[in-house]
């Protein structure tokens, strides 16, 4: 009884932490138009490198910007954009552009999408991008 007791109150806790703020965007509005094409990536430009060899390195990310969107960002070490390989993350971004700071060389896989209130969705998701930090032992 103790157990299942222990569980419920659990599960309860779970349930308020994944909430999310009920003002927040939702998205699938039906009633909203659809949103428009995935921003254009920027930079860093697909195959761009880094000639620099210090780490971290801050990598600057720009976009193409939407009127009135915010954004989603993804960078990964993988090119199937498998979740166990994503590096960085921001979401809510305001502007067309941030700086990641990533710690290791290699190659990565940037991509963006876009969101606005006035949107039934978020828009596809970029085509991502590869670009390659260099190896400082080389």
């Amino acid at each position: 009884m103790v157990v299942m007791r222990l569980m419920f109150v659990a599960c309860v806790l779970l349930a308020v932490i994944a909430c999310r703020d009920p003002h927040d965007f939702e998205p699938g509005d039906p009633t909203k138009p659809d949103p428009p094409a995935p921003p254009q990536l920027v930079s860093p430009a697909n195959g761009w490198a880094s000639e620099s060899f210090s780490y971290p390195q801050d990598v600057s990310f720009g976009w193409q910007q939407l009127s009135g969107a915010f954004y989603q960002i993804e960078v990964y070490r993988d090119s199937l954009l498998r979740s166990q390989y994503l590096v960085y993350a921001a979401d809510r971004v305001t502007q067309p552009g941030i700086t990641g700071r990533l710690s290791s060389y290699g190659t990565y896989f940037w991509r963006v999408r876009a969101a606005n209130r006035n949107w039934n969705d978020y828009t596809h998701w970029s085509d991502p991008f590869r670009f390659s930090l260099p190896n400082p032992a080389k």
